[in-house]
């Protein structure tokens, strides 16, 4: 009764009393105003609600007072904590009163260890590993997602070895909105660095990955996911940077987002140009026979590269009717890198003449890589399905042409009498990788506590790669048989997997999955044809101990298959007295991974421990019954060990400073095979990420990252310590537009120092030091970005998931 008398006494109060109000403005700890904030008036005993409003797209409120009587004004919304006024008497009506600008100040809510606090850098822990926030970034504008991975906490990019790690492990598949990239590592690195970071939105690193992925490497999953923005009407954002390093630098990118009831509509164009360098040094002495004996040889290198790079990203979302979506996806990725490179040999040898060789190489390369999605999901109150189909196509042509001249001690021009020095060679290389993906994805809720999940999975791709080199012999170009590598490569996966996820207790809870996968490549040829059948266990259980704190254990088997490259037995012209090749005798490697992390809030331990039986070391020297010069092969090791703790440590110093530190120290144990002697070594590694923010006034931001790991080893080559510093200034501006100046690498101590032969003897007793040097190794790179935003700001709900999101977790 009395809640009736008070809204109709509501009800006249608004005919006759339209003109009392209260008014005022919301805003942000920079003075921005808030929009769609939710205002409501509340009685003295706060039991019942009156009214209420929305805040404009400036933050400004006119609140309606029904009734004299006591009232408070609560203000709310997600991510910021409630704001609610003092107890206020209306004695009579009218009555007019303007509220002095009011603050929301940022709400920290832990969830099951996740931070989330406003516009401040996210790193999200999950079960299957932890996401990264890279927009929060100050560095990410005008970045390549390369340089992006590289940033990221636990990911080491060797550029010498081409190669990833996530925290010191090898053996990782790169994902792009959820589809796997199966392309060779050093065309991976070059489709990355031409990829504009403007519209990357996270990257998810799961080092734990569940039955639902697919099992393809050892050391996990990195899966780099595009903006994609759900918004009523039109919004639009433009990029532009300019940078310089040893070269200049320059991205323009706009995306555009409309938004309809039942239909979205989202897409990016990025251009970037980049004039880059790099440069490398190795110097000791081998015992190749072609060289007549022991030979002392000092090489240098270096590359001038100018990459032109264009990045489309295009996709459509329709609503058919409640709970069912129907949706689309296209990324383009084409990049046309010119390279030049100056190689420097220096021989001296016990029984010839001292040897200088100057070897000039052009190359002008082609690059394209498309990946398209479409999908359809249906979800219901107790279940789910989704059914997802992609195609994706890598093509690559790298034409070259190598150039050789020789001069003796005297600095006279002459040519050698040994076959192995040319005056000149080209070379012709071509891919294209063809794959084409269907899924389909089935999730029920049995009861409460209990949900099953399952789906089968089929790939089918085929690759064909053509390479030769042609040898200059007078005036003409003679094809080398040696050199020459034609391959067609059909590669079927087939896999099923089901999982259950069951709550014991409100704090107890476990996942079990079970993942069936049939890998079949054919290359024509039975020395070169791989079948493998495997089933793949995962487990997980998680112990609450309250709101934000668990401890977590997981366990999963894994498998890093070797690639077409890794298997062909090709021979690829490197110099006088080296050339790539592959392995055919490569087996799969295989990973058990155990871990225990215990999450507190946004902090976090884990004790991790793998074992991986016959893992893949790439780039190690090793002798070919074909030829007399050292071949440079992928070999497989026989085992390695690892015992690591990994922690996120978050540090909150201030408000306005903030500091999040990762790292990870462990123990390493492998045994190699391919050296003379085999052998055992154990060694101590770690590596950690830094980055700390700090909110200045003005609506400047300041972020000081860098990342660093020790000495490792790939095979028996060992690499020294290396990292970098990076460092970003940003101010914001109330229209929402953003200007950005960031350093990379602010000490240039980018050079990575490896040496071969100190293990043990390696093939013709190779004993060497190298460094390799990237741009920054060089030169500190500048960059300034600028970012503007216009159109609707209001975000709206999302209908469902992209097929982007088809091999993420389920929302």
């Amino acid at each position: 009764m009395k809640l009736q008398l008070i809204s109709i006494l509501a009800v006249f109060g608004f005919a006759f009393n339209a003109s009392s109000q209260i008014t005022g403005t919301i805003i942000d700890e920079k003075g921005v105003g808030i929009a769609y904030a939710n205002i409501t008036l509340h009685p003295k005993d706060k039991t019942q609600f009156l009214t209420g409003v929305i805040s404009d797209e400036d933050g400004k409120f006119k609140l309606d007072i029904p009734m004299e009587g006591e009232f408070t004004v609560q203000i709310s919304l997600l991510t910021y904590k409630t704001w609610v006024s003092e107890l206020f008497v209306v004695s009579s009506l009218p009555y007019q009163h303007n509220f002095p600008p009011i603050l929301l100040v940022e709400d920290v809510t832990e969830l099951d260890g996740v931070l989330i606090r406003g516009q401040q850098k996210l790193i999200q822990r999950t079960q299957e590993g932890s996401v990264i926030n890279v927009q929060a970034s100050v560095m990410t504008q005008g970045s390549t997602a390369l340089q992006v991975l590289e940033r990221s906490p636990g990911v080491i990019l060797d550029p010498y070895n081409t190669t990833f790690s996530l925290n010191g492990k090898s053996g990782t598949l790169v994902m792009i909105n959820g589809k796997a990239q199966r392309i060779p590592t050093a065309d991976l690195i070059a489709m990355l660095n031409g990829m504009s970071a403007d519209n990357i939105e996270k990257i998810e690193l799961l080092t734990n990955p569940s039955a639902r992925y697919d099992v393809d490497g050892n050391a996990g999953i990195i899966n780099i996911v595009t903006v994609k923005n759900e918004t009523l009407g039109i919004r639009a954002n433009i990029n532009l940077s300019a940078g310089y390093g040893e070269g200049p630098k320059q991205t323009t990118g706009l995306s555009l987002n409309y938004g309809g009831e039942h239909a979205t509509l989202f897409g990016s164009y990025n251009f970037s140009y980049d004039e880059t360098y790099s440069g490398f040094r190795g110097v000791g002495l081998t015992e190749i026979p072609v060289l007549g004996g022991r030979t002392n040889i000092d090489f240098t290198s270096s590359t001038q590269q100018t990459n032109r790079n264009h990045n489309l990203n295009l996709g459509y979302e329709y609503q058919l009717y409640k709970g069912a979506s129907l949706g689309a996806t296209v990324v383009f990725n084409k990049s046309s890198p010119l390279v030049r490179t100056r190689n420097l040999g220096l021989y001296d040898f016990t029984t010839d003449p001292f040897l200088e060789a100057q070897i000039r190489l052009n190359g002008h390369g082609n690059l394209k890589n498309l990946t398209s999605s479409m999908y359809f999901e249906k979800v219901g109150e107790h279940n789910s399905f989704t059914i997802t189909g992609d195609y994706i196509n890598y093509n690559s042509e790298t034409p070259n042409q190598v150039n050789s001249n020789y001069f003796d001690e005297n600095g006279e021009a002459f040519q050698p009498q040994n076959e192995i020095y040319t005056n000149g060679n080209r070379g012709f290389n071509k891919t294209n990788i063809n794959v084409g993906v269907l899924k389909l994805d089935y999730k029920h809720a049995i009861t409460k506590n209990t949900s099953v999940e399952g789906g089968i999975k089929g790939s089918l791709s085929k690759t064909v790669n053509d390479a030769r080199i042609e040898i200059l012999q007078g005036e003409n170009f003679v094809t080398d048989d040696r050199f020459i590598s034609t391959i067609e490569n059909t590669e079927t996966i087939g896999a099923a997997y089901v999982l259950s996820d069951y709550s014991f207790t409100e704090t107890l809870k476990m996942q079990l999955g079970l993942r069936y996968e049939y890998w079949d490549q054919a290359f024509g040829t039975s020395t070169l044809d791989r079948s493998f059948g495997k089933l793949f266990p995962s487990f997980f259980i998680t112990h609450s101990f309250s709101d934000t704190t668990a401890l977590n254990f997981a366990y999963n088997k894994r498998i890093t298959r070797p690639n077409y490259s890794d298997l062909a037995s090709f021979l690829v012209y490197n110099g006088p007295t080296s050339v790539f090749s592959g392995n055919p005798q490569l087996l799969p490697a295989i990973t058990d991974n155990i871990s225990i992390t215990y999450n507190n809030k946004s902090f976090s331990i884990s004790l991790l421990a793998s074992n991986e039986n016959n893992p893949i070391a790439r780039f190690q020297i090793t002798r070919n019954a074909q030829s007399n010069v050292a071949v440079i092969a992928p070999v497989n090791m026989e085992y390695q060990r690892n015992i690591d703790v990994q922690t996120n440590i978050p540090i909150r110093i201030f408000h306005w400073w903030n500091i999040n530190v990762n790292g990870t120290l462990g123990v390493r144990r492998f045994r190699i095979l391919h050296t003379d002697e085999r052998i055992t070594h154990n060694y101590l590694h770690y590596n950690f990420n830094g980055s700390q923010t700090l909110l200045l006034p003005a609506n400047f931001s300041v972020e000081v990252s860098g990342w660093y790991t020790s000495r490792h080893f790939n095979g028996s080559s060992r690499n020294e310590g290396f990292g970098v510093i990076n460092a970003g200034l940003k101010k914001e501006f109330k229209n929402g537009s953003s200007l950005q100046f960031a350093v990379a690498d602010i000490f240039e101590s980018l050079d990575i120092n490896f040496k071969i032969g100190t293990l043990t003897r390696e093939a013709f007793g190779d004993v060497f030091n190298g460094t390799y040097s990237p741009e920054s190794g060089f030169s500190r790179i500048f960059r300034v970005s600028y970012t503007y935003p216009f159109g609707n700001k209001k975000v709206k709900e999302a209908k469902g998931k992209s097929g982007a999101d088809n091999e993420k977790s389920r929302m």
